[in-house]
């Protein structure tokens, strides 16, 4: 009875396995699938490890199509370095315990307002070389001669756009650079906090290099509005007729 059993158990989960073969791969001939099938209801321990894999295979692949596959070089680095500063951040402001925690209470919100300013300015560069990246700056535009007018404001236009995309690239470098400036500031800080700390300093010196340090959030550039001098006079070179 219990050998009757096992064998049922068995062809059970043989034809389960065989229906999975069956569904595998419907690019194959029928007779060929027919063959998969039954040899996998009757031996279907040695099919499972390679369902499995196959499975396995899918799987990774979906995750590696839902992961972003545009970052760039510059984009890594700049996460690795956020990273990095946060975790030596991490470390000097635990030094401070029982030696000057009192400023952290503090200053808590400010170091929140600084790692979200790092991540924010890191996903407003990564967007700028998404948009250099796409090919929309591109030098080649085609227009037809009969629609330039003559007074040749196809030319300043052009010319405007231009200094449009070369002024757009400034502000993606000075962003870049006030991001890793102010990192590497921080980092400098926190070693100046460990150093601080086993020198002898008095508490003040830390509570003055937390102090600085919460207030790197404001060497990071507010790229948020118009130069309106600037801006004013493009429009009016532009226009002019």
């Amino acid at each position: 009875m219990n050998f009757a059993v096992t064998i049922l158990f068995y062809l059970l989960v043989g034809l389960g396995v065989g229906v999975a073969v069956l569904l595998r791969d419907r690019q194959s001939a029928l007779p060929e699938r027919s063959f998969q099938t039954v040899a996998a209801v009757l031996f279907w321990p040695l099919f499972v490890p390679v369902l499995l894999q196959r499975v396995s295979g899918h799987w990774e692949s979906s995750v590696a199509s839902r992961s972003p596959t545009n970052t760039s070089p510059t984009s890594d680095r700049m996460s690795v370095a956020i990273t990095q500063v946060e975790a030596e951040l991490d470390a000097a402001l635990k030094s401070l315990n029982g030696w000057s925690e009192t400023i952290l209470a503090g200053e808590h919100d400010r170091f929140a307002e600084l790692r979200n300013a790092w991540r924010a300015q890191a996903e407003r560069i990564r967007e700028l070389d998404t948009l250099f990246e796409s090919g929309r700056f591109g030098e080649g535009d085609v227009v037809d001669e009969e629609t330039v007018d003559a007074d040749d404001r196809f030319e300043q236009s052009t010319r405007a756009r231009r200094d449009n995309v070369r002024r757009l690239r400034q502000v993606r470098e000075r962003m870049h650079r006030d991001l890793m400036g102010t990192l590497a500031w921080v980092r400098e800080l926190a070693t100046m906090i460990h150093l601080a700390r086993y020198t002898g300093a008095p508490a003040s010196r830390a509570e003055e290099l937390v102090t600085q340090i919460a207030a790197a959030v404001e060497g990071l550039s507010e790229v948020t509005t118009w130069n309106e001098d600037v801006q004013t006079s493009g429009s009016r070179e532009t226009f002019a007729v």
